[in-house]
């Protein structure tokens, strides 16, 4: 028997059939669409995306004609463009728990101060804490540790205890300073202790560095030197400066200060700046130098507190005086040491041949002090000029000194005088001839320049070596 008015008993059977066909069908549908549109727009796939009957393309829209085509062809209902590749298609809205929190960096490092070693980070259990405190009670030579790590065995990849090991490896060579291990890099920072650079020790580094990690930085700032050393020597016109300095200021020092003694050389400058110099180290090392130019040859060596000079002098009288001055010069705490011999003179040279070797000589002005004394910086070039006197014994030759007219005409003539006396009686001490060498001042009475200005005045202040 029909009943007609019960019919809509079966409308939720039936609308549930429906629903769950459209779930299963809706995503192949979408798919076969969204080939459909990446070939007609000529398009890769992964630009384009579907969700039921609406599209999106990533870049500039189709034009109205295409988008004409697509809805009568494949029933598009709606078109959009958007700027970014767009999201892959899905029913259902993305979950936000789906993507995993950051990770942490694992970070472990170690500080070295004044009284103290501070380890801080992460470190993967408790046997390689122990270790880590006892390795930094070694580096720091019994300075107290203090522990600040915590556990966490999710260390990086690699050999860990490995890289730990040689982090504070690298500490112990530090005077102050940091290292640490962010991951898998390796960073040191501070000061070296004796004898330990930069360069150095990054390369040591990278040779022993594990598996699974990298040097990452090395920023130390050098250590001092030990032993702490500064040579010149000195080879026919050539003097090489060689060692090291503290610091600028006195590696400017003691190179100016070479270049006015060594007037017949060029000073070469290869010092390298560092820290361990002992105390007084510059004064040793002008006292050598100031030596070590009154010399033809030699060779200057310091080393710590040791001083050494050897070469030949320009004559016999001069090496005398020259092993008296050196020892007698260096500061106290320094031992000298010398071993010097004197150069042969040469055969004996004539008037022309005496004429032509002062002429040479007197194109570097001798230097006086404020008494008119020969200042200690001409003292290799006077004796150089002695050993062309002693060249020159049977040459009458007059040291002629002259200044200008700034002062009083008589003041001015026996200021040169006592000038010109000072130096024949170098000469004279030495061994040259007395009758042959003799001193004459003229005062301001033969300027070679006009006295208008400072410069042309020091040109009128002058020995002048006149062979008869």
């Amino acid at each position: 028997m029909h009943q007609p008015k019960k019919w809509w008993i079966g409308l939720p059977v039936l609308a549930g059939v429906i629903f769950f066909a459209a779930q299963s069908l809706t995503p192949q549908i979408e798919a076969t669409l969204k080939e459909k549109v990446a070939a007609r727009l000529s398009l890769d796939p992964a630009k384009v995306a579907v969700v039921g009957r609406d599209v999106a393309i990533a870049g500039a829209a189709p034009g109205a004609k295409e988008i004409a085509a697509l809805r009568a062809d494949y029933g598009v209902r709606r078109i959009n463009a958007i700027e970014d590749a767009p999201p892959a298609a899905s029913s259902s809205p993305p979950s936000p728990s789906s993507s995993p929190p950051p990770r942490e960096p694992y970070i472990f490092s170690a500080t070295l101060g004044e009284s103290l070693i501070a380890l801080d980070g992460k470190l993967p259990d408790d046997a390689l804490q122990k270790r880590a405190v006892l390795l930094a009670a070694a580096a720091g030579s019994g300075l107290a540790v203090s522990d600040g790590t915590k556990i966490d065995a999710a260390s990086p990849s690699g050999d860990f205890a490995a890289a730990l090991e040689l982090a504070l490896d690298a500490l112990r060579r530090l005077s102050s300073g940091k290292v640490s291990l962010t991951d898998g890099r390796l960073t040191i920072e501070g000061e070296g202790r004796e004898n330990i650079r930069a360069e150095t020790l990054t390369i040591e580094l990278k040779a022993r560095m594990p598996e699974g990690f990298e040097l990452a930085k090395v920023e130390v700032a050098p250590g001092p030197v030990s032993p702490y050393v500064f040579q010149a020597l000195r080879e026919g016109y050539k003097t090489i400066l060689a060692g090291f300095a503290p610091d600028e200021a006195t590696r400017n020092r003691i190179v100016e200060g070479a270049r006015r003694r060594f007037f017949d050389s060029i000073v070469e400058d290869q010092l390298a700046i560092a820290k361990g110099a002992p105390d007084k180290f510059a004064d040793a090392a002008g006292a050598g130098l100031a030596a070590l130019a009154r010399m033809d040859s030699g060779n200057l060596s310091l080393s710590d507190a040791t001083a050494s000079l050897s070469g030949a002098a320009r004559f016999e009288g001069a090496r005398d005086e020259i092993e008296k001055t050196f020892e007698s010069g260096l500061p106290k705490g320094f031992a000298g040491e010398t071993r010097l011999v004197s150069r042969t003179l040469g055969a004996p040279l004539d008037a022309a041949g005496c004429r032509a070797a002062f002429a040479e000589l007197s194109k570097t002005p001798i230097r006086f002090d404020a008494s008119d004394a020969i200042s200690d910086e001409a003292a290799a070039l006077i004796d150089t000029l002695t050993a062309a006197a002693l060249r020159c014994k049977a040459v009458p030759v007059e040291v002629a000194s002259h200044t200008d007219n700034g002062g009083d005409p008589e003041v001015d003539r026996e200021r040169s005088k006592k000038r010109a006396s000072a130096v024949v009686d170098r000469f004279v001490k030495a061994g040259a001839d007395s009758f042959h060498v003799w001193p004459m001042g003229y005062g301001s009475e033969r300027p070679i320049a006009p006295n208008d200005s400072d410069e042309s005045r020091a040109r009128n202040w002058r020995i002048e070596f006149n062979v008869k």
